[in-house]
């Protein structure tokens, strides 16, 4: 998008001039610049009789492009403006702005106004409840013409078709013993994968709960359990095993099945280990190939811990997301020490002369030795006569 390109407004796409949502909930989200935008938008509206140039806008609003750009993202994800291009001529298609309450309704729209102004600032704007039974008429009463399932009319309760559905997902969370570390921060960032990935609520919960921390939803194990890519590699059947009863087991049924195999049972410090690998992003598949390295180095029932964080560490910076990656770094490393080893072990190199060792063996036939004193009696003969 530049100044000079030109864009035109949606024929018959009037929307309502009413401002009270858009300042009262949708202004603290979107900020001056995009909510200036879209009354720009509103009140310049034409029905679509003639194009023109952004730079209108840029010259009215007094922003520079970048602003621009920025505000109508804003917009766009806040679902108050739709821009539809071609070529270097655009559509702008304008939505009214939700009521407040259908607002406060919408889960990740009353979550971001929570974040920007408070709970208890939200709450003073909610609609008082009203006590009793509601009188209800359905639409095929008045109008028997009309079929049941078509006037089967829809609660204004249910959430939105882009909201994430957060009571059912509390729900699920119950039933499994699982909890938040910052409700606020978690829901928004689940609504942002599940916008990402275009996930539903439920795909997004069952990750959340395979990456769960000591039933403590975590977003960084979610991440690294998208970023993870496949690997292709020839794995011996040793590493296939490997990797296999890796990605079976969570990291605590894992430790568990090696201590019991040391005849061992697993320590409190031995817990927070695992806690500590988790709070760096690793996931258990990757957190088990340590946990078996681990003890491979030692003839012990207990874990070297000092030795366990620095390979965690390790693996968190060299961003290690899979068994199948643990183990292409554990045959790395082994080469490497492999390599270094043989270098070790090889002879050192020297400038000082063979023959200056006192073990060294002259192996000079008899006749080359001949043919070299001959050489030398002859040089000796030039460089006398050259002398005279």
């Amino acid at each position: 998008m530049k100044p000079n390109d030109r864009f035109s407004f949606v024929k018959n796409n009037r929307v309502s001039q009413d401002t009270s949502s858009m300042v009262q909930c949708y202004l603290p989200i979107i900020g001056q610049e995009a909510l200036s935008l879209y009354l720009y938008a509103v009140t310049f509206w034409d029905d679509g009789q003639k194009e023109h140039l952004f730079a209108a806008m840029l010259n009215h609003l007094n922003f520079g492009m970048d602003s621009l750009l920025k505000a109508f993202k804003t917009l766009t994800a806040m679902k108050l403006v739709t821009l539809y291009q071609q070529g270097d001529t655009y559509n702008l298609l304008l939505h009214s702005p939700l009521s407040t309450q259908e607002f406060l309704q919408h889960t990740v729209y009353r979550t971001l106004l929570e974040k920007m102004i408070g709970d208890s600032a939200v709450a003073a704007m909610r609609q008082e409840s009203v006590e009793g039974e509601p009188i209800s008429v359905s639409l095929s009463q008045i109008f028997p013409q009309l079929s049941e399932s078509a006037s089967q009319e829809t609660s204004s309760s249910q959430p939105a078709a882009d909201d994430f559905d957060l009571e059912h997902f509390r729900q699920l969370m119950a039933r499994d013993g699982l909890r938040f570390q910052d409700e606020t921060s978690d829901v928004l960032a689940l609504f942002a994968i599940a916008d990402e990935q275009k996930w539903t609520w439920f795909e997004t919960y069952q990750v959340a709960k395979a990456t769960a921390v000591s039933q403590v939803i975590s977003v960084k194990r979610i991440r690294e359990k998208i970023a993870q890519k496949p690997v292709t590699s020839d794995f011996s059947p040793k590493e296939a095993t490997i990797i296999r009863e890796a990605k079976k087991k969570t990291a605590l049924q894992f430790l568990a099945e090696i201590k019991q195999t040391r005849k061992g049972s697993i320590t409190q410090t031995e817990r927070d280990l695992l806690q500590q690998m988790a709070a760096l992003g690793l996931l258990d598949e990757v957190i088990n190939v340590i946990l078996l390295l681990t003890f491979n180095k030692v003839d012990s029932a207990n874990i070297n811990e000092k030795y366990a964080m620095k390979v965690a560490n390790d693996y968190a910076y060299q961003n290690i997301r899979s068994a199948e990656e643990a183990v292409l770094r554990i045959r790395e490393r082994g080469q490497k020490a492999k390599t270094q080893k043989q270098n070790q072990n090889a002879p050192a190199k020297t400038n000082v002369p063979k023959w200056s060792n006192p073990e060294y063996k002259n192996e000079t036939s008899e006749e080359t030795r001949l043919e070299l004193e001959r050489k030398k009696k002859e040089m000796l003969a030039r460089l006398e006569k050259g002398g005279d």
